[in-house]
């Protein structure tokens, strides 16, 4: 049974939302740790911490150094003694690997394709996209005010201000092994999936596994890379482990359940958006009218955070379908997406 032994104690989420579980540092096996965030939402992330005697493994860091100091802080009476000397970055979101440059003198670990993925989206990118957000609010033309407000409340939290990338120095294709003071941390790439690089960190002798974000539980997940049918691989993987305690990117610890469910999100939406496809409905009509739908509605999936991330995963089926999703290239396409899928928040089922 994982329990609490640091807490910041707050009563709101990064969002300000009312928290499902406390933030703070969990014991989950003996000298294993997760960071949880909650509700899992943009940036909130969570970390692994795996002792192994004299020094410990970090398993992704925070989107900026202001959380990424605090979640050390609480960490402190396990790290005096047993110091971060190694980083794994499960995937090269800037939530999962912009805390980094705190540890540019350590061993960082990632896959092949992540690190070539990771100076893709600088932080810079999202430091004028906060400043520009309370722009956009001013304008309520086309949606773009609903791009400002969406965007201002994801980024809202986070200080992107002196965050640089620090990218891997150590990276790996397949499967690959990290041992420390005779711990085995098995790390497994399971991407292209969620991004173009995805692993998970499997501690056999702890039996816990790290999943990044294959995993969300209580969100809404989301294929930025694809093929979703790799996402479900790598669910499946996760359950063929058979650990006792699942750390998922984003939100509480899961169950196999979890896992299942998350499994049959990505078969109904396949399922669901296909025929839409083939009619010719464009991605953004038609992640309307799969979150109007009477099954989505009804669904478990209706109750996670951020059921409008349906949108990315859409086009991403829809270029996997050989289908054209093209409009507006560089950050004015990437502008455009967020703005489309801001639209769809509204439509959000609690």
């Amino acid at each position: 049974m994982a329990r609490l032994i640091a807490g910041t104690g707050r009563t709101q989420t990064r969002m300000g939302d009312v928290p499902n579980f406390a933030e703070g540092l969990y014991e989950l096996a003996a000298d294993t740790f997760a960071w949880l965030v909650p509700n899992g939402s943009w940036g909130e992330t969570n970390l692994g911490l795996v002792r192994c005697g004299d020094q410990s493994v970090l398993i992704d860091t925070c989107w900026d150094l202001h959380f990424m100091r605090e979640m050390l802080s609480h960490a402190a009476p396990i790290l005096k003694v047993a110091p971060v000397r190694h980083v794994i970055n499960t995937h090269a979101d800037g939530d999962h690997c912009w805390g980094n440059q705190l540890f540019a003198d350590k061993a960082i670990t990632a896959t092949h394709a992540s690190a070539a993925q990771m100076h893709r989206h600088p932080p810079a990118q999202l430091r004028a996209l906060k400043w520009g957000s309370a722009l956009f609010q001013r304008l309520p033309v086309g949606n773009i005010d609903a791009l400002g407000r969406y965007m201002g409340d994801m980024l809202r939290p986070y200080r992107f201000k002196g965050v640089t990338v620090q990218a891997p120095n150590q990276t790996f294709s397949g499967t690959t092994t990290i041992d420390v003071n005779g711990v085995v941390l098995r790390l497994i790439e399971v991407g292209p999936a969620h991004t173009d690089g995805d692993c998970i960190v499997h501690v056999p002798e702890r039996e816990v596994v790290y999943t990044g974000d294959i995993l969300f539980v209580g969100v809404t997940p989301v294929a930025w890379a694809g093929p979703v049918a790799q996402i479900v691989s790598a669910l499946r993987q996760v359950q063929s482990l058979h650990a006792k305690v699942i750390v998922p990117g984003h939100g509480p610890l899961a169950t196999l359940a979890d896992v299942q469910l998350q499994i049959d999100y990505w078969d109904w939406l396949q399922s669901t958006l296909q025929p839409l496809a083939q009619r010719g409905i464009s991605p953004h009509r038609a992640s309307r009218a799969c979150l109007q739908s009477k099954a989505f509605r009804e669904s478990a999936f209706a109750r996670w955070l951020a059921p409008e991330r349906l949108f990315t995963s859409a086009c991403t089926l829809y270029r996997e379908w050989g289908l054209d999703t093209s409009g507006m290239g560089g950050p004015l396409g990437t502008l455009d997406h967020f703005r489309k899928q801001a639209s769809l928040a509204a439509l959000a089922v609690r």
